[in-house]
């Protein structure tokens, strides 16, 4: 889907970041919705546009409109992905998410970096969508990451298969793993997912490896509950997990949406700072919790 040149806030150090596209979950707050599915697809900024008509001469499938009173529209029903449209836009209102890359491509442009890891204290840090729908490509990467000596990071919400996801420990100096809810019918609600498969995966992920951090999106009144926040703070207890992320709810992913011609339910809720440090004090001694920004 992308990748992130000097990355601050995905890991120590100065990072380069790699989003891979395609997430088996749905949820309700994903920042990324472009990421979700696995194919390339084409994005509308409508605040770039300028209604020149250009991409509506190209398109031959009606797919995208401009009519005569200056109204446009992208009708993605009608849209064959020829991508006629991207090419012809001038002002990049039109763009494809989303690029085909071999293992050897990807590494290329990581390793190029490498200096400013070394300097840094930094690394590589590969995150999506979910890694584990493309667990092959993933592992290579890190193999070659690691036999580069750069620091690695996985980003995983744990949904996936087992194997695969064990398969990368070798190869993966930290996991960030995804704590969103601690109930399985709200799990299943707000993410589509199975929270079985979730917590499965990471035990058997401790049993390979310490060296895991949990992360809590806090989702105003869904997963930012004191009550689900202990519920993540009680399993690194038992599973002796030292560190564990709390990640703010980040209101700008509505944008996101709109060029995804969907719908942002979740608008501009929010919680104060303050509510974010009460969950935050409540940790347990031995028990690592950082307000991530």
């Amino acid at each position: 889907m992308d990748i992130d040149h000097f990355a601050v806030h995905d890991g120590p150090g100065i990072r380069t970041c790699l989003f891979l596209k395609g997430c088996p979950l749905t949820c309700l707050w994903c920042h990324s919705p472009e990421s979700q599915l696995r194919e390339p697809q084409i994005l509308f900024a409508q605040n770039r546009c300028v209604k020149c008509g250009l991409c509506a001469a190209a398109c031959e499938n009606y797919g995208q409109i401009l009519d005569e009173e200056g109204n446009r529209e992208y009708r993605r029903e009608n849209c064959r992905e020829c991508r006629r449209c991207v090419e012809s836009c001038p002002t990049g209102a039109l763009f494809v998410s989303g690029t085909q890359m071999s293992v050897t491509e990807a590494a290329a442009e990581l390793i190029q970096d490498k200096l400013f890891y070394k300097n840094s204290g930094g690394g590589v840090t590969i995150s999506g969508g979910e890694c584990l729908l493309q667990p092959v490509f993933t592992k290579q990467l890190l193999m070659r990451m690691k036999a580069e000596g750069i620091h690695t990071i996985v980003e995983t919400s744990g949904c996936g298969k087992k194997e695969d996801l064990l398969a990368l420990a070798d190869y993966t100096d930290t996991f960030y793993y995804d704590f969103k809810l601690a109930d399985p019918a709200m799990f299943e609600k707000y993410t589509g997912g199975n929270l079985n498969t979730v917590r499965e995966n990471l035990e058997a992920l401790r049993e390979k490896t310490d060296r895991i951090v949990l992360r809590i999106p806090l989702i105003p009144y869904i997963t930012d509950t004191m009550e689900n926040v202990k519920e993540a703070y009680k399993t690194a207890q038992r599973l002796e997990i030292r560190q564990i992320h709390l990640l703010p709810y980040n209101q700008s992913a509505g944008a996101k949406y709109e060029w995804c011609g969907r719908n942002y339910e979740l608008g501009d809720k929010g919680r104060n700072t303050a509510w974010a440090e009460e969950l935050c004090k409540a940790a347990p001694r031995e028990i690592e919790a950082t307000i991530m920004k």
